[in-house]
């Protein structure tokens, strides 16, 4: 794949996104759902790819009754190339806007990325492929995860009939599952690791945590789609990000004893569940512009499970080296909200927080800017530290019943309070492992990150696009208005340089 300066002009857009979809309920019009195209792709088949689909023809058509222009067919010949709107540049054969949203969805989309499966994130694609079949399977590509509860519990001939290729279903639909931080056989250099889903994107997904489920259940969790082991060991061995004493953040039931405050035994015991969202990177092979669009994801400093500092490190050097031109992240409530009432969602106050440990990453990667490989001494010594954490936490284990990977133990005397460090509050001590750290996954996070010094506005430039905000419907301040003026006043104090974009329905961002 070519490099950034094969680019003739760096400044020229590279990637379009446009949002079909920006909110998270509770209105059914306006839930997640984008589209993402290479722009020297221009519209042609399959050149687009879906990311969530909760609304789908519906918000497509919507945008074309807007754009395009009166008399079409009449006044204006067909075939028409549109002059302006999100769309434009693509040639139209109907006079219909309903009959050329068909034509989008039937030929120029063939592959759907699905961060998670809640139906406020797929219900648009579910409905309109039965209706719309074409000459070749749609693919809904995403974590097996994913992919199994599409199997189990969409396309299983009760919620929704088996359109997929597999168990003698219809063919309407194949799956893909994606390897989790990419696969390295696929790709060189900047672009290994990332799987081509059109003729100029490519995709490299990342499990982030959606908040926790209270069942008494063994089958979720973050295992079903890792590659790596099942214990996080970075909370032994560095301490995780600021905690941020907003007035807001009320005490949170994420790490109250499942069992009373007591420890259970036997079938009793409970284990941690959490709900597994993504993070895609998207990626234009020719420029290697990239943008990194977020599912439904809670702060690391709260979750269960916290995964995001592992897609922060990753987005890292693509920011320092300007190929990273936008985050898609949610925010689905105002600051008012507090933590017992997130249910694996962001606010403001943990935007920044997560701004913040993204900002760290990219002072780290820009005052190191030469990544060396370890040698083989290094690894071996690796290797080691590896088997001697195991043998540690495994003689940490005790009475613990199984818990869910990554997930962190609840400390048993409520009372204790945290050790602050420099960097914050020190996390709690991880529970016992079910299956060993890989080399990646210890290199990842066994060496504590050195405190950059910090330069002014080390984001400058970097555009944080705004999604799945959850309106309140009542006569005051509309709920995005609220978070976008929050976010500003945080901004003001934390300096990051950050570009806030509130997403709209119908809105085009050329990246």
């Amino acid at each position: 794949m070519a490099k950034q300066d094969d680019v003739e002009d760096a400044s020229q857009p590279a990637l379009q996104v446009i949002v079909l979809g920006s909110g998270g309920g509770p209105q059914e019009h306006n839930v997640t759902a984008f589209l993402v195209r290479s722009v020297r792709s221009g519209w042609t088949r399959g050149s687009i790819v879906a990311l969530d689909a909760g609304v789908h023809l519906s918000a497509i058509t919507r945008i074309l009754e807007e754009t395009q222009p009166p008399g079409l067919g009449v006044d204006v010949a067909l075939p028409h190339v549109l002059a302006s709107g999100p769309f434009a540049g693509m040639e139209v054969h109907s006079t219909s806007a309903s009959s050329n949203a068909a034509h989008v969805t039937r030929h120029l989309i063939d592959t759907y990325l699905i961060t998670h499966p809640h139906l406020d994130h797929i219900s648009g694609f579910v409905i309109n492929t039965a209706g719309l079949p074409g000459t070749r399977p749609k693919r809904i590509a995403g974590l097996p995860s994913t992919i199994s509860a599409f199997k189990t519990h969409i396309f299983n001939n009760v919620i929704w009939p088996n359109l997929s290729d597999e168990n003698n279903g219809a063919g309407l639909v194949t799956y893909t599952r994606l390897v989790e931080g990419g696969s390295p056989a696929l790709g060189e250099g900047e672009g290994k690791g990332y799987l081509e889903i059109s003729d100029d994107l490519a995709v490299k997904v990342f499990s982030v945590s959606h908040g926790h489920c209270m069942e008494r259940h063994t089958h979720r969790g973050s295992s079903a789609s890792s590659r790596f082991g099942s214990v996080d060991v970075s909370s032994l061995l560095s301490p995780r990000g600021p905690q941020v004493g907003n007035a807001a953040s009320g005490p949170s039931s994420l790490f109250r004893p499942s069992s009373g405050g007591h420890p259970s035994t036997g079938q009793e015991r409970e284990s941690v569940c959490v709900y597994d969202s993504s993070a895609y990177f998207i990626r234009d092979a020719v420029s290697g512009r990239e943008v990194l669009m977020f599912g439904d994801v809670e702060p690391d400093s709260i979750s269960l499970s916290p995964r995001n500092h592992g897609v922060w490190q990753e987005a890292a050097p693509r920011i320092a080296s300007g190929n990273l031109a936008a985050i898609f992240i949610e925010c689905s409530y105002d600051d008012s909200q507090t933590d017992d009432r997130l249910f694996g969602h962001l606010t403001p106050r943990y935007i920044i927080q997560e701004m913040k440990v993204l900002a760290a990453e990219v002072e780290l990667v820009r005052q190191s800017p030469a990544k060396l490989e370890p040698n083989k001494k290094r690894k071996r010594e690796l290797g080691e530290a590896i088997r001697r954490a195991n043998r540690v936490i495994a003689r940490s284990g005790g009475d613990d019943g199984p818990v869910s990977p990554k997930s962190i133990r609840p400390r048993r005397n409520s009372d204790s309070a945290s050790i602050p460090s420099e960097h914050g509050y020190d996390s709690p001590h991880i529970a016992t492992p079910t299956a060993e750290l890989s080399l990646k996954d210890f290199e990842a996070s066994a060496v504590p990150s050195s405190v950059p010094k910090r330069s002014p506005d080390p984001l400058k430039g970097l555009k944080v696009v705004i999604i799945h905000v959850k309106e309140k419907l009542n006569d005051g301040e509309l709920a995005g208005d609220t978070i976008l003026s929050e976010l500003l006043e945080h901004e003001k104090e934390a300096e990051l340089g950050c570009n806030f974009i509130v997403s709209k329905m119908g809105q085009s961002l050329l990246l």
